[in-house]
């Protein structure tokens, strides 16, 4: 959306706006001389503004941003290793678990104790 909408979606004056994108808070695509707002710019805007209205200074909000970002960041991560686990046939998702599991598991912790017990 372009910034004129933003500004009526988030309710915001152009003077903010433009304080909070010189701050690197919002990241609009720019085509041309045509800022065009997201979803996200969106978001970020109204977590913005809950964040002040919770009485965070304004030198705590890139912190509490780039956090986000960052969790945002490894849950796309994590997603993208399920994917391709989930997309590994059955024998090779059983051999990477075998693998993570002591000893081969339970299986292979009973046959140890069974070894030791008959070292003694």
């Amino acid at each position: 959306m372009e910034t004129t909408e933003f500004l009526l979606h988030v309710r915001l004056e152009t003077a903010v706006v433009e304080t909070w994108i010189a701050a690197g808070w919002l990241a609009p695509q720019q085509r041309g001389d045509v800022r065009d707002f997201s979803d996200i710019d969106v978001a970020r805007a109204r977590l913005i503004l809950d964040l002040q209205q919770l009485g965070v200074n304004d030198e705590a909000i890139p912190v509490i941003l780039d956090l986000i970002d960052q969790v945002h960041g490894l849950r796309r991560v994590l997603r993208g290793l399920l994917d391709t686990m989930q997309a590994q046939p059955a024998s090779a998702s059983r051999a990477a678990t075998d693998m993570d599991a002591p000893e081969g598991g339970a299986a292979g912790e009973a046959a140890n104790r069974s070894e030791r017990k008959q070292a003694h």
